[in-house]
Parts: C-alpha cells; sequence; structure tokens
C-alpha cells in the first residue's frame, strides 16, 4: 500500500474547480487593502479607483477567469451589487455601474508594483483563514508549524534577451496560505 501524500494539492484540488464568490465584507476589505497601494498611473484621465480596478481582477480570478479578456468579460457581466461591493464607480448621468474594461485592468497591471501587489493580496488572503486549529501538543508549549518551500519557473515568462522568471515560496502547511513568495536569481 503506497503511503499517503503529503502534498495539500490533492486536498485543494476540488476547491480549485469551483468558483468562489466573496461576500460583502470579504470584498470591503479587499479593496480597502489595495487601496493602500501606490496608484502608478497620472492624476489626468483617471476614471476607476486603483482599489476597484484591482478588486475587480481579483474577484475574476477567483470566479474563475483565466486571462485578462475574460477579467473584461467578468467585470462587464457582473451583477449590480457585485460591482457595487467592489468599489465600481456609478455613471452619475445614467445611473449605471461602470466597471474597468479589459484595456484598463491591462494597463494598471502592468503598471503596479508586482510585490505590492503580492503582499497585499497574500496578506488579505491570510485575513480570510480561519485561525490554526489548537492541536494537541505537549502542554504548555504551542504546536509546531510546518512551512514547505517550493521553487518554480513561471512558463512563458522568458523570451529573448530577457531569463525566464524563478519564484521561491514558503506555503504554510495548517493553513495552506502562502507566507512568503520572492523572484530569485535564474540559474547559470
Amino acid at each position: 500500500m503506497p503511503a499517503c501524500s503529503s502534498s495539500p494539492i490533492p486536498a485543494v484540488a476540488p476547491r480549485l474547480a469551483v468558483p468562489a464568490a466573496l461576500a460583502p465584507d470579504q470584498c470591503q476589505s479587499l479593496v480597502n487593502d489595495l487601496a493602500q497601494l501606490a496608484d502608478p498611473r497620472h492624476r489626468r484621465g483617471r476614471r476607476h479607483a486603483l482599489g476597484a480596478v484591482l478588486a475587480v481582477a481579483v474577484a475574476a480570478v477567483l470566479a474563475g477567469a483565466r486571462s485578462l479578456a475574460a477579467v473584461g468579460e467578468w467585470a462587464a457581466d457582473a451583477p449590480d451589487q457585485v460591482l457595487a461591493a467592489l468599489g465600481v464607480r456609478r455613471d452619475p448621468l445614467r445611473g449605471v455601474w461602470r466597471p474597468p474594461g479589459e484595456a484598463t485592468v491591462r494597463r494598471v497591471l502592468t503598471r503596479i508594483d508586482a510585490d505590492a501587489l503580492d503582499r497585499a493580496i497574500g496578506a488579505w488572503l491570510a485575513g480570510q483563514q480561519p485561525p490554526p486549529p489548537a492541536g494537541p501538543g505537549p502542554p504548555g508549549r504551542s504546536p509546531r508549524r510546518a512551512v514547505a518551500v517550493d521553487g518554480k519557473t513561471l512558463r512563458g515568462s522568458g523570451h529573448h534577451p530577457n531569463p525566464q522568471v524563478h519564484l521561491l515560496a514558503a506555503v504554510d502547511h495548517t493553513t495552506r496560505v502562502v507566507l512568503a513568495q520572492t523572484d530569485v536569481d535564474h540559474p547559470r
């Protein structure tokens, strides 16, 4: 009989197939966390708040969007109450919600500080996790924390003359939350 796998992938895989839905309080906390990032756009011509653009992108990905075109389609089809919860602006003349389009999301994501965005989304995701259960352990001592460290090379990231992107991530085994992720030098 083979040994049980310690990988959390089989346990999480069924949850990845089902799109996630955010509660209104989760939307509000997401918008607030993302609004703390520095906006790389010029003040002139901004139609959407930075937090709303990023929150729409995050919500679309959680709902199953796998491309920027899919993010734009999700935003265009999202119900009004979802757009309102994500901080999308309402057109004062027509009274309809105006989500950011694919081009706006694309421009914002290419200009934003990726490390700051990663930290903000990671902190928000960590805040969404329930506290770890108090497991059995020696009296008077807290249970040990298991952390997995793994490296990945991003597929399709290397284009001449730029090398591929290599990421190193640390994941908490109990909560399955990515604690930190960083770009590491490519092997020579």
